[in-house]
């Protein structure tokens, strides 16, 4: 284990109350954390979140009173954060467990089916393609909803559900008691039931074999195969050196507008969890123009209210410098417009600051089409948060074809700061401000017009895919 340890004064039998007593604080932390901070528990649109304060975390505090174990604190901290289904509630652990006990296989969800197939074995009578039926008398959806859905799982995202099959064959250090005994295996036309032994297995190889059910995240910049060319956007958190690595992007797609227009472009976000929208407006900009961005953008309502506190007055001021540095002086314009609506709020006593809708309805016909060629958006299901405002603004330009996988999906609560929790295992992460008028409905996702076809979203794979999407045009 990195990063903590229990403290080795304490006697055997006084273990399990640690635990005990550190999510409890926690979870305390967290709660107050949200109450004075946080939009949704006072938002006159949304009493859930108010709710859920109070229930979800009498109900967590019950699980934290019986924790006695690391995976027990976190399993309780977990069932709070998740219960809000936000994907901008997060929590951030500052350890790892260095080894997990697992059977030895793992499994997954086939691509667009409910068969939970082997996609990793070291048991000869367990082959790769195998179909997992049960463990010890429990299907893999009953298993999921006792084990993982409590912690993990956003039901208003129901795509997503399937990522963490494979959490039910790596368990965390003091988890034996959740061993399966047994398992049951559709193997060439016939049910085979294998008694399970469980061993050790690190971190790193963990790591490698999840990521081998994830799709590839491509590496920021141009990728060219034949007339393609794949805008990689992994991620649109780039600050520093890696901003400057965004912005030399948006430079090239600039200086080469005319000549991309006429060919196939694909922008690839895969994995990209958001960050920065504005770098998202950037990429756009460059090969669309500012005209069509600035049509697209004034269209949308968005006025939000930010929540009003010290705290996120003196995250604003931070914020604004970090920006600025990063040479983007629109944005830290925008967050300086926001800190002084809160200081203004702040002195009326008001708990919300509105910001109203700063887009101008666009007047007239649009602009011709620039695009005489073919203009793909690929997204997987970790398109988040600033991924999806891009997404917004991609799916309305045109000649813009959707492909790949549902994307995520976000509450409508947005920008977020950070907090160290006083056990010193986490950190908590939370919203400022709340959207009112969206685009996106709460927890809204997209939909491509064209479904990847199943398998790993590899580069090599897709862009076999990809050619033969446009040689179909």
């Amino acid at each position: 284990m990195t990063g903590f340890a229990a403290p080795a004064a304490r006697a055997q039998g006084e273990e399990a109350s640690i635990w005990a007593e550190l999510a409890q604080g926690d979870l305390e932390a967290m709660r107050d954390l949200l109450a004075e901070n946080h939009p949704g528990p006072v938002d006159p649109e949304n009493s859930r979140y108010g709710e859920w304060l109070r229930e979800g975390f009498a109900e967590a505090s019950r699980r934290a009173e019986a924790a006695g174990s690391l995976a027990d604190y976190e399993r309780a901290l977990r069932y709070f954060v998740n219960g809000f289904r936000d994907g901008h509630i997060g929590l951030g652990l500052a350890y790892q467990p260095r080894v997990y006990s697992w059977p030895r296989f793992l499994v997954r969800r086939a691509s667009g089916g409910e068969a939970n197939i082997v996609f990793h074995s070291r048991i000869d009578a367990i082959p790769e393609g195998a179909e997992l039926e049960s463990c010890d008398g429990q299907t893999v959806d009953t298993l999921l909803a006792e084990r993982i859905d409590p912690y993990y799982f956003n039901a208003d995202i129901p795509h997503t559900r399937s990522r963490n099959v494979p959490r039910l064959f790596t368990l965390d250090p003091g988890d034996e008691d959740r061993q399966f005994r047994q398992c049951a295996f559709r193997i060439d036309g016939e049910t085979r039931t294998i008694d399970l032994e469980w061993s050790r297995l690190s971190a790193r190889t963990r790591t490698d074999l999840f990521a081998q059910i994830r799709s590839d995240r491509p590496k920021l910049g141009i990728r060219e195969s034949g007339d393609m060319v794949f805008v990689g956007l992994p991620s649109f958190v780039q600050t520093g050196s890696g901003a400057r690595a965004m912005q030399s992007l948006i430079d090239e797609i600039a200086a080469r507008r005319d000549e991309l227009r006429g060919r196939t472009v694909v922008f690839d976000v895969r994995g990209n969890g958001g960050g920065n929208s504005a770098w998202g407006v950037g990429v756009a900009q460059a090969l669309f123009g500012a005209e069509w961005v600035s049509r697209i953008n004034g269209s949308f309502d968005n006025s939000v209210d930010w929540r009003v506190s010290e705290s996120n007055i003196a995250h604003l001021e931070w914020v604004i410098e970090t920006v600025r540095n990063d040479g983007l002086e629109e944005a830290a314009e925008f967050f300086g417009e926001a800190r002084d609506l809160m200081v203004a709020a702040q002195a009326r006593g008001d708990a919300l600051a509105r910001a109203p809708a700063t887009g101008v309805a666009p007047a007239g016909p649009p602009p011709p089409n620039p695009i005489t060629g073919r203009v793909y958006f690929l997204t997987d299901s970790r398109c988040g948060s600033a991924c999806l405002d891009f997404a917004d603004l991609m799916l309305r330009l045109p000649a813009v074809t959707h492909i790949g996988l549902p994307t995520f999906a976000d509450a409508v609560y947005i920008d977020n700061a950070t907090a160290p929790l006083p056990s010193g295992l986490a950190r908590f992460s939370y919203s400022l401000k709340v959207c009112r008028n969206r685009v996106r409905a709460n927890n809204e996702f997209y939909t491509p017009e064209i479904l990847w076809p199943g398998g790993p979203m590899t580069d090599a794979a897709i862009t076999v895919w990809i050619g033969e999407l446009a040689l179909e045009c």
